[in-house]
């Protein structure tokens, strides 16, 4: 497993996402695919099963600083991911956003849309009324994303 670093290489062990053991249990998540410089992890728990978040290895803070073989491969890579996880849980699309507030290590949150579902209206609205999925729905999602992955195709 790599660890994070920021552009020259250097490891941010401050950055809870450099950390990665740290922050699958802190998001309480599953790494579903990796190369060498991008992993996708799918959060098992919330309202969206599914969601997930791609992220470099590498320590990039903000998609501002998005440089090198990062910058190279982030369309490709998206598109995998996101062709996957629609694939996998049946959805209409998937949104993606960037935040970097919270977290200052670039990530891309993912979230597959069904009508009707928990989100409206982007990634980060959830329906008031929206309860949990339960885990069983997360933890299929986060197979059937992998084995899609690893067949080295999105659905």
């Amino acid at each position: 497993m790599s660890t994070g670093s920021d552009a020259s290489g250097a490891q941010d062990g401050g950055c809870l996402l450099c950390r990665v053991a740290d922050a699958d249990a802190f998001f309480q998540r599953r790494r579903v695919w990796e190369d060498g410089h991008w992993r996708l992890s799918v959060v098992l728990r919330g309202a969206v099963a599914g969601f997930a978040h791609l992220e470099p290895h590498r320590h990039i803070p903000y998609i501002t600083d998005l440089a090198g073989p990062e910058a190279v491969t982030l369309g490709p890579v998206l598109a995998r991911a996101t062709a996957a996880l629609r694939a996998a849980t049946g959805a209409d699309k998937v949104y993606v956003s960037v935040f970097g507030d919270r977290v200052p290590h670039l990530h891309f949150n993912l979230a597959p849309f069904h009508p009707g579902g928990p989100l409206v209206g982007g990634a980060g609205q959830v329906r008031a009324d929206a309860g949990s999925a339960e885990l069983v729905a997360h933890e299929a999602a986060a197979s059937a994303v992998r084995r899609a992955l690893a067949r080295g195709g999105t659905a």
